[in-house]
């Protein structure tokens, strides 16, 4: 049996390393329990026993029992070995990713990279809509809903994805704005945030320094925060936050922004779902006025 101190010596990458290659002996109840900790290395990293139990749909018992297969004395030690890749990764600049795209997929036929690609794209798009997410979700909706202004923010690879939101809010109502610091104007556009008010940030690692400003000098302000993140631990979360984790995983040079595109998409529909007449009133004009102008062709 391997020895605990033989297992650490080979992390960061050797607990994934064991569980891969004890893999294919394991139960079918231990192979379901390795899958998920090798597929979400951060959702070990970051979660209790019994939440990534739950996550991976066994009992907290397999997990421990999964680690002592594999060399480990107790699940704490396990553990361990996943925050060591997870913080080896996000050590891991853009050049580190190319050069491992590089290695991963050499140049030629690119169909093993496309598929790659789009299986991780497929799985981190079911975990955003997992049983866990729904409550937050409906909270975000009532809590934007019942706001004097939504604040909207997403800065560098991020930015994309709250102006989708904010163009398709500000087509039903005027009570969202988007934070974008134009001419070094950041912190004057949340000068009048306040209790009433809700800021929806999104943010991956790394982090903006911008964006965790903002989100901390809101909350001081009494708003409500609406994080979408790619952590439980990300500095956009704090108490009383609402926060959407999704997992951002990519084969590709950056984390994926597809999770936070479906999550700014959803939200947009839902209050376009619980909105009033006044919702429809507003869509219809907006429609109109765009007609006027001549901004789509037939």
């Amino acid at each position: 049996m391997t020895t605990t101190s033989d297992t650490l010596s080979a992390a960061p990458v050797g607990v994934v390393e064991l569980l891969e290659t004890r893999f294919l002996e394991f139960s079918p109840t231990l192979r379901k329990a390795a899958r998920f900790a090798i597929d979400h290395p951060e959702e070990v990293a970051i979660n209790s026993m019994r939440a990534v139990a739950k996550r991976a749909g066994v009992h907290p018992n397999t997990m421990l029992r999964m680690a002592r297969e594999v060399g480990f004395d107790s699940y704490d030690i396990f553990r361990d070995g996943f925050r060591k890749i997870v913080m080896q990764g996000r050590q891991a600049g853009w050049l580190n990713r190319a050069q491992t795209i590089r290695d991963h997929f050499p140049e030629g036929p690119n169909g093993q990279l496309i598929g790659a690609y789009a299986h991780q794209e497929i799985a981190n798009l079911q975990e955003v809509f997992n049983g866990d997410s729904l409550p937050n979700l409906n909270k975000a909706v009532s809590f934007i809903r019942a706001a004097r202004v939504t604040y909207i923010l997403g800065l560098r690879s991020l930015f994309p994805v709250a102006y989708y939101f904010h163009y398709v809010c500000r087509l039903f109502s005027n009570r969202f704005v988007l934070l974008m610091g134009v001419g070094g104007t950041f912190a004057d556009e949340l000068r009048s945030v306040g209790d009433k008010d809700v800021l929806l940030a999104f943010s991956y690692h790394p982090y903006a320094r911008d964006t965790v400003k903002a989100v901390e000098f809101a909350r001081s302000k009494g708003a409500q925060i609406v994080s979408v993140t790619d952590s439980r631990v990300s500095p956009i979360v704090g108490d009383g936050a609402i926060s959407l984790i999704v997992n951002t995983t990519s084969k590709s040079l950056f984390p994926t922004v597809l999770p936070a595109f479906a999550i700014a998409q959803v939200l947009a529909t839902l209050l376009v779902s619980a909105g009033d007449n006044e919702t429809l009133l507003e869509i219809s004009r907006s429609q109109e006025q765009l007609d006027n102008f001549g901004v789509y062709v037939e």
